[in-house]
């Protein structure tokens, strides 16, 4: 048994971490709870699909969840006038942080006191951890891509180390084929997030569509400015919605591997967020407007045509 500790003693919160919450000590369930009702406001979609995982599990994915938002919100969310340098000092402190939890001490801040249990519960390698928090600082200094490769190591950091700690909490030893489809979905899921968000992500001073790609389809940043999207950018658009699908057809490889509770949580997240590129198709690609979302109602039906096919599983 691990000897518990309490991280605020070491001095290791970031002032911007702590200042968002009261810290306060309280149990373990409520600190779940707590990151349940997160994803319950962030993420419904996710929220709804968990419902049928075990419980346990789903506490621990809550609790994920949350703490991936709140490691975006330090760069995402970080008041004005804060440096980089600042924030690359929290994000160092961050990780400092999750190696003391991981090591045996605990939080008195109810996010960082449920991920710490998860961790440590579902084994889940730091190395993820760490590569997640690498992916979050990239967009502290890096501001476009060159080439697909460099993109997809984003993604890597950013998404699919979140499909790899996710494939963690749902089976006791991810056999290597399983974890790699689950990073798969993680860069399918976050190419469909940068194809829906190309407007807001540049109105942010981010560009995430490769320049070696928008030199081949001859789309311009000026192209980014505009509400028309023009042939060049539909032929782009185009490209990376292949791209995209491509992982989530590979993903649903691993998914059948999952067990049938996790599985159909996990088909449900990725046919919800497939459909965003099955919206940006029916909109003739014109999202610089306004970003394609998915309809309450077509969720539902997406999530009940999975249901019926898990249904004698779970």
């Amino acid at each position: 048994m691990y000897s518990t500790k309490t991280v605020q003693n070491w001095g290791l919160i970031p002032e911007s971490i702590a200042s968002k919450f009261d810290i306060i000590q309280q149990s373990l369930e409520d600190s779940y709870n707590e990151c349940l009702e997160w994803m319950a406001v962030h993420s419904k979609s996710f929220y709804f699909a968990s419902r049928f995982l075990p419980h346990e599990q789903r506490k621990s994915v809550a609790a994920l969840y949350a703490f991936c938002r709140l490691t975006d919100d330090i760069v995402d969310e970080a008041p004005e006038g804060t440096t980089i340098d600042e924030i690359n000092i929290e994000l160092d402190e961050l990780k400092a942080m999750i190696s003391q939890l991981v090591g045996g001490y605990t939080s008195t801040i109810p996010i960082l006191h449920a991920f710490a249990d998860t961790i440590r519960k579902h084994n889940i390698p730091i190395r993820y951890i760490h590569e997640l928090i690498e992916g979050v600082r990239m967009d502290l200094t890096k501001k476009d891509y060159k080439t697909d490769e460099e993109l997809d190591l984003y993604m890597y950091r950013v998404a699919s180390t979140v499909g790899l700690m996710m494939t963690h909490i749902f089976m006791e030893n991810p056999a290597p084929q399983t974890l790699a489809r689950a990073a798969d979905l993680g860069k399918a899921m976050q190419l469909t997030n940068i194809l829906r968000d190309i407007r807001e992500d540049y109105e942010r001073g981010r560009i995430y569509l490769p320049r070696q790609t928008c030199d081949i389809y001859n789309v311009s940043q000026k192209d980014l400015e505009k509400d028309e999207v023009n042939e060049n950018l539909k032929s782009l658009i185009r490209y990376e919605s292949t791209r995209a699908k491509g992982y989530y057809k590979q993903a649903d490889l691993g998914i059948e591997e999952l067990p049938a509770a996790a599985a159909y949580t996990v088909k449900v997240a990725s046919r919800v967020y497939g459909e965003i590129l099955n919206e940006i198709r029916r909109r003739d690609y014109q999202i610089l407007k306004q970003r394609a979302v998915v309809s309450k109602i077509r969720k539902i039906v997406l999530a009940t045509r999975v249901r019926l096919s898990y249904l004698s599983k779970i």
